[in-house]
């Protein structure tokens, strides 16, 4: 492969060091360094650079999450062929007083879990929101079985 594939977008979020130093998981910001390596190889995936937002530590914020997510529908809209990955890697929560799920980004503040942390009912409907046809998501974290719901209502 050695020409870019002009229509892959992709977000990779690691949280990596958490505002809450207990939370902080170092090796995924490995995971997306190996990620975005791939997917730039010209002979790999072949993804344009700037069609890739990587947030690592600080950067993985709630609101840069959602902006990222933003981005990926604003990309898809302009590309009809977009094929988008949205890629996490941190600690996934499952609230046991309600049974939701969650995961805790870099800015989460633990005595406020479900307050501040990134719902599974706000990522998913920010991921609906992506009109692409080809849409694949990877949660690498603890309980992301919680995150599974399908793309159509």
């Amino acid at each position: 492969m050695s020409e870019e594939f002009s229509h892959g977008y992709a977000l990779l979020i690691g949280v990596g060091e958490s505002a809450y130093p207990r939370l902080s998981l170092p090796v995924t910001v490995k995971d997306t360094q190996a990620i975005y390596a791939a997917l730039i190889d010209p002979e790999l995936c072949a993804y344009a650079k700037d069609h890739i937002r990587v947030l690592n530590n600080e950067e993985a914020t709630r609101d840069k999450i959602l902006d990222g997510l933003k981005w990926l529908q604003e990309s898809a809209n302009t590309d009809k062929e977009a094929t988008i990955f949205v890629y996490y890697s941190g600690h996934g929560w499952l609230n046991k007083d309600d049974n939701r799920y969650y995961l805790l980004q870099h800015d989460i503040k633990v005595r406020e879990m479900p307050a501040s942390a990134l719902s599974a009912e706000v990522f998913t409907e920010a991921l609906r929101q992506i009109p692409a046809e080809r849409l694949l998501v990877v949660i690498d974290s603890c309980h992301a079985a919680g995150m599974a719901t399908s793309k159509d209502p």
